[in-house]
């Protein structure tokens, strides 16, 4: 009986793994991606303009399209118990021509001349559609801010996979 036990709890784990497996096996590894954005002001709240990736993921591989992208910005923030200044929190849509997905991001502000300030802080990759159907990332964005030019250029490093869903 108790054989016949061992052989059933075995057998229960080989369905369960023969089950969890391919479920496992839906998700790309995460790879590295950089995203690079230069962009310029159309309101005191959005910005427009065009976007390039360097990826190991071959989904966003040399890839390159539009974006809008869409800010809010906040009072003070918290950075190692100390107030860091203002705080940007925004939302990009960012197209190209298999697909779309959407980039949220926030970060510090911080002045660094007379009409120029840097953002660093963190991304997220959320849905997409095409291609982009189950992208997912996070990592580190540096971006810099011209309000004489109205230029952003922002550089968004860090890693991404596909969740393929069925």
């Amino acid at each position: 009986m108790k054989r016949t036990a061992k052989h059933t709890a075995l057998a229960a784990l080989a369905a369960l793994a023969a089950v969890a497996l391919p479920l496992a096996a839906q998700a790309s590894k995460p790879q590295a991606v950089s995203l690079t954005f230069t962009m310029h002001f159309t309101s005191a709240t959005t910005a427009t303009g065009t976007w390039t990736a360097t990826s190991d993921l071959t989904v966003l591989n040399a890839k390159s399209g539009t974006v809008v992208q869409t800010t809010k910005i906040t009072g003070k923030g918290k950075g190692k118990g100390k107030k860091t200044g203002q705080v940007v929190h925004g939302r990009k849509v960012v197209t190209a021509a298999d697909g779309t997905f959407v980039i949220q991001f926030n970060g510090g502000l911080k002045p660094t001349g007379a009409t120029t300030s840097e953002v660093n802080g963190r991304f997220v990759l959320k849905k997409g559609t095409g291609a982009y159907k189950g992208l997912h990332g996070n990592g580190k964005i540096h971006a810099t801010l011209d309000s004489s030019s109205g230029a952003i250029t922002a550089v968004y490093t860090g890693k991404a996979h596909v969740q393929n869903k069925t």
